[in-house]
């Protein structure tokens, strides 16, 4: 019996473009049109099948693409942008000895002001919402208003608008408490450096320890510093004594990050001048920011050291003896920690790093 050859299934033939069965003589194919005495067997042409499939997946693949690359960071500028400032040490800057032989007295209240100051902070690896809004002393839902952010997924190297409250302190009519405190010496310590991180008197020290300025002081040696604060500031320490998280060796703060005014400003004499700075973190009761405010040259218009909860403080021109020339001074913030008296006496402990020294000139 012969076979029949149309039928044969090594001989079947199909349209190289569809796939559809076709006769062994057919010229086109009846399904798809397709010329079969032009194209070569048993390749396939591209169809727009195949162009609608390709172009479907590049779509999927950039919808993808800028869901991943999308942030909920600000797009706006922001007014003053923070750098860490590198720690000055005070024994090192050309502050006079003389600034400092005045008695000091500190006092502080509160008062807002309108509009808030904002700046930009880079997102750290590490860092949440929550430490972000406590180190600038403001709230997550704060934040999250200002940067229109709808949760609290934040990731390094975003940039987010903090906008930080003018509030100021200014001086008022509370007396100053005078107090002699403990304070052991550490390395690096000078007299000048400790008269200006606890608001003291380089001459206050020398009397208060019968020492004078040419004697050397060493580390570990208890020196007395004598100082006056305000009540609130020595009864502190007390309402501390019992306070979770307070033990002899807490941890130090970085140091505080000035803001406002800028290095080397130059302000009219009439107006005042509001010093600002970055919550290092939330302050326990028996810790305190330290302004000081000295002159450059010479010691008139030398200002009271500043106690204060606030993260600024206003200065008015009035504060300051009215001279002919312009007045150069100079500023730095640190964190100061008021121990309880343990028999001995109150201690008295440098909190901070001190921040940077800036100066400003009134014109």
């Amino acid at each position: 019996m012969t076979q029949n050859v149309g039928t044969s299934p090594h001989q079947l033939r199909r349209c190289p473009n569809c796939g559809s069965r076709v006769a062994q003589e057919a010229e086109t194919c009846y399904f798809c049109g397709f010329d079969l005495t032009s194209a070569p067997r048993g390749r396939r042409r591209i169809t727009w099948i195949d162009l609608a499939l390709v172009v479907g997946l590049l779509v999927l693949i950039v919808i993808w693409w800028q869901m991943g690359s999308r942030t909920d960071g600000p797009n706006a500028q922001a007014e003053v942008v923070i750098n860490t400032p590198t720690p000055v040490d005070p024994a090192q800057t050309a502050i006079p000895a003389t600034a400092f032989i005045a008695t000091a007295t500190p006092v502080s209240a509160v008062e807002p002001t309108s509009g808030p100051l904002v700046v930009v902070h880079t997102v750290q690896s590490g860092e949440t919402l929550s430490s972000i809004a406590i180190q600038y002393s403001v709230t997550v839902e704060e934040i999250q208003q200002t940067n229109g952010l709808t949760d609290a997924l934040i990731r390094a190297g975003d940039e987010l608008i903090i906008p930080i409250p003018q509030v100021v302190a200014e001086n008022s009519n509370q007396i100053g408490v005078p107090t002699v405190f403990r304070y052991t010496v550490q390395p690096g310590d000078t007299i000048v450096s400790i008269a200006v991180r606890f608001g003291a008197t380089v001459e206050g020290i020398l009397s208060a320890n019968g020492i004078s300025a040419s004697d050397f002081i060493r580390p570990e040696q208890v020196l007395r510093i004598p100082v006056e604060v305000p009540s609130t500031v020595v009864s502190s320490s007390e309402s501390a004594r019992n306070a979770a998280g307070l033990s002899s060796a807490p941890a130090s703060y970085a140091a505080p990050r000035l803001l406002e005014p800028g290095a080397e400003a130059a302000l009219p004499r009439t107006e005042e001048v509001i010093f600002r700075w970055i919550s290092v973190d939330i302050l326990a009761p028996n810790e305190w920011y330290v302004l000081r405010i000295w002159p450059v040259e010479g010691s008139v218009g030398l200002l009271p050291a500043v106690w204060s909860k606030a993260t600024s403080h206003r200065l008015h021109p009035d504060a300051v003896p009215l001279t002919s020339a312009a007045m150069t001074y100079g500023w730095q913030v640190a964190v100061v920690r008021i121990l309880p008296d343990q028999g001995e006496g109150r201690g008295i402990q440098a909190a901070s790093v001190p921040s940077e020294v800036r100066n400003f000139t009134w014109r």
